[in-house]
Order: structure tokens, then C-alpha cells, then sequence
């Protein structure tokens, strides 16, 4: 989407417009669906990029349809935030004129866009809270006959598509409230990646697997969100991998049999593993890194060598969910150690991925690690790739 600031008569910014744009070019162009552009910028203001991000709190203009009125589809909880912006087009009959009365019941503030008056406009015209006239087309003589119109209203009046000091000192002097347009500010784009719902999931459930009371209970119920997931787990856990002296047919099972620990790294793997958009060369340097991770904090004797290898795991954890870290670690709060040691290599964590990370490029001059020597990390490296070789076997056979 794009956003361009609305300013007040002092040139402090009031409000922001949200403009549908189908790439990072800031070009409006056609709106094929404009109904789905009006529910696609709603969704991306609140649930994609988050309001806070985009606005830093001030109210925000939404260009909506009489569809999306009508039909009910406007959010009802955000009336402080979000002000419905109705397009000039727009056909008003007694259907949109009820819609916009009990929107504005709610306490929604109702602004009305390249407004031209007629009389079907009244009765939105006595609630409306902000009405725009479009000055470039409408030129001095017809904003001078559009004020004489609209004389009484109580709406604060506001001057779109300034594009020049001239046309602001006129507006301004005409006693208009609000500006807005290029000589002020062009819209500026707002770009970020949403995460698709089968990987909202697996951030669910690595978030919980990484919790310091992990709740098996809720493990399995995300665990079981996903069929493909329980299938091979389950299959993991059974096969000849861990030799169990009898088969497996719940999670809960596999937590007694193989140990807390043991399954949530399993089962941090196979949830990554379930994005089958990704290479699975990226997949096993991650595992490879993981139990490289591990094995070094066991030679240390260092204490809980799963934390090690979560952080192992999750050193590529951007790559394979399309996000930065810092946006993913935003999102879904991982505990303070895992992410210091993925974002800074900070703590003992975060100096053994370093290190993994070091050998695992070539970097010898900083591959040194407390009391091991470079036998003891060799024999880790080669012992991690036979352990991610057998496992990813047992995994996809």
C-alpha cells in the first residue's frame, strides 16, 4: 500500500490516506476488484504490517465502496482509527445511507471523497466529518461554487491535490481546514512480506516448542493442525532411527519414550521441513548446523545442549521462512537467548553458532572455542553430517 500525510492549517499531520497499490511502484493505476483492494488495505493497516507501523497511531483514511458498506464488511472495533473514505461514484440510496448513519452511530468519523454536491448527498452530508474537494479539477470558480453548496455543514473542509505554494496559500485563505496533495507530500510506498498461513503455524508452533514451560498438550494440538506433520513424526519416532522397543501412536507417547527434549527437536525439524517451497539442501545445512551446535555445548558441558541446538536451527531460520529474523523474532517473541545468540552471537549460545557458523564457511582464523581444540570441532562437523544425513534419510524415505 501507499500513505500520504493529511495536514491541519499549522501543517501538522492528522491523518494518513491508505492507497491500494498492486506492486512497489507508487502508481494507482486501474483497480480491477475495487472491493478486494478496499479489504486487502484493511488487512494489510491491522494484520500484516500493523497499524502502529504505518500510521505511528494517527487515524487513517480507507478508500471504501458501497459493496463493502452495505454489506456490513467494515470492521467495527477500530472507529478511532480508521476513517471510511466513500468515492466519488459511489450510487447513494437508502441501503448506503443507513450503512454510513450506523457507522458513524458507532462512532465512526465519515469522510467523503472528491465531492461534488447533489441533493441524493444530504443526508450523508449532515454526518460527514471531513469532505474533500478535489481542487485541480474542480479549479478556484468551481471550489468557490462547491463552498456556496455545502455553506453549513459541519464537516471540516479539505483541499486534495495541492500542488503548489500558490494553490496552498489560496485554499489556506479560503478557509479551508485540511491539505493534502504532491506540493506537501507524494504518497509514499509501504512494502512488507505477509506470512502465509501454513507458515504461521510452524512460527506457532516453534514459539512453543522454544517456551520454557512447554505445554505437550498445546504441542500436539499444533503439532496436529498440520496431518502431514503428525505422519511423520509419528513415522520418525517409530522407525528404525531410535530402535523403540514398541510402536508409537501418540505424541504424548513419543514425549515418554524419547524425552522432551528429543521430540521438540524433531519436531522443530519436520515443522520447517513442511515448507515444500524451500530447497531441501537448506533444510539440512540448518540440521547440520543444529546438532553441530549441540554436540559442541555436550564437549563443553554446558547446560541445556537442546537450546544449542534450536539456535542452530533457527540461524536460517530467515532464509527459510522468506523474513528477516528481527521481524520474525518480533512477531512470535522467542526467549531473550535464543534470539541474542541468533541476531548478536551473544552468550555462550550465541559463540558456539558463531563458531559452527566459522567453520562451516571456511573462516578459520575464527574458529577457536574455549578448551576444544580443532580435532574435537572436526569430530563435531563429522558427526553432524552423519547424524543430519540419517535423519533426513529416515525423514523422507
Amino acid at each position: 500500500m501507499a500513505r500520504q500525510p493529511v495536514y491541519d492549517r499549522r501543517l501538522q499531520v492528522i491523518a494518513y490516506e491508505l492507497l491500494y497499490r498492486t506492486s512497489e511502484h507508487n502508481v494507482a493505476g486501474h483497480i480491477a476488484d475495487p472491493d478486494g483492494a478496499s479489504s486487502q488495505v484493511i488487512v494489510n493497516a491491522f494484520m500484516e504490517m500493523g497499524m502502529e507501523t504505518i500510521t505511528g497511531g494517527i487515524p487513517a483514511l480507507i478508500n471504501v465502496t458501497r459493496e463493502f458498506l452495505v454489506s456490513g464488511s467494515f470492521p467495527k472495533q477500530f472507529s478511532g482509527r480508521l476513517i471510511p473514505e466513500l468515492l466519488e461514484d459511489i450510487e447513494v440510496d437508502d441501503a448506503l445511507v443507513a450503512a454510513v448513519l450506523a457507522l458513524s452511530d458507532k462512532g465512526y468519523r465519515i469522510a467523503l471523497d472528491d465531492f461534488v454536491y447533489s441533493e441524493s448527498w444530504k443526508p450523508i452530508l449532515a454526518v460527514a466529518d471531513i469532505i474533500k474537494l478535489d481542487v485541480a479539477q474542480l479549479g478556484e470558480k468551481g471550489v468557490r461554487e462547491q463552498l456556496a453548496l455545502i455553506s453549513g455543514s459541519k464537516g471540516k473542509l479539505l483541499a486534495e491535490k495541492i500542488e503548489s505554494h500558490e494553490e496552498y496559500e489560496l485554499y489556506h485563505g479560503m478557509g479551508f481546514d485540511l491539505f493534502q496533495g504532491y506540493f506537501l507530500a507524494k504518497p509514499k510506498v509501504i512494502k512488507n512480506k505477509a506470512v502465509p498461513a501454513s507458515k504461521m503455524v510452524v512460527l506457532n508452533l516453534l514459539q512453543e516448542l522454544c517456551s520454557t514451560e512447554v505445554e505437550i498438550d498445546k504441542v500436539e494440538y499444533l503439532i496436529c493442525q498440520d496431518a502431514r506433520l503428525t505422519y511423520k513424526l509419528l513415522r520418525i519416532v517409530n522407525s528404525a532411527f531410535f530402535g523403540l522397543p514398541r510402536q508409537v501412536d501418540s505424541i504424548q507417547e513419543g514425549v515418554v519414550l524419547l524425552g522432551l527434549d528429543e521430540l521438540k527437536c524433531w519436531a522443530s525439524i519436520l515443522a520447517l521441513a513442511a515448507m515444500d517451497d524451500k530447497p531441501h539442501a537448506l533444510l539440512l545445512t540448518a540440521m547440520v548446523r543444529a546438532r553441530m551446535c549441540q554436540e559442541l555445548s555436550a564437549r563443553l558441558l554446558l547446560d541445556e545442549p537442546s537450546m544449542f541446538f534450536t539456535a542452530g536451527l533457527f540461524s536460517l531460520l530467515d532464509a527459510l521462512m522468506d523474513m528477516p529474523h528481527e521481524e520474525i523474532f518480533e512477531e512470535l517473541p522467542f526467549s531473550e537467548e535464543i534470539v541474542s545468540a541468533v541476531l548478536k552471537h551473544e552468550g555462550q549460545i550465541g559463540l558456539v553458532l558463531h563458531t559452527v557458523i566459522a567453520y562451516e564457511s571456511g573462516s578459520w582464523s575464527e574458529v577457536h572455542l574455549g578448551s576444544l581444540g580443532q580435532e574435537d570441532i572436526w569430530n563435531a562437523y563429522l558427526h553432524a553430517i552423519e547424524w543430519a544425513d540419517i535423519a533426513s534419510h529416515s525423514m523422507y524415505k
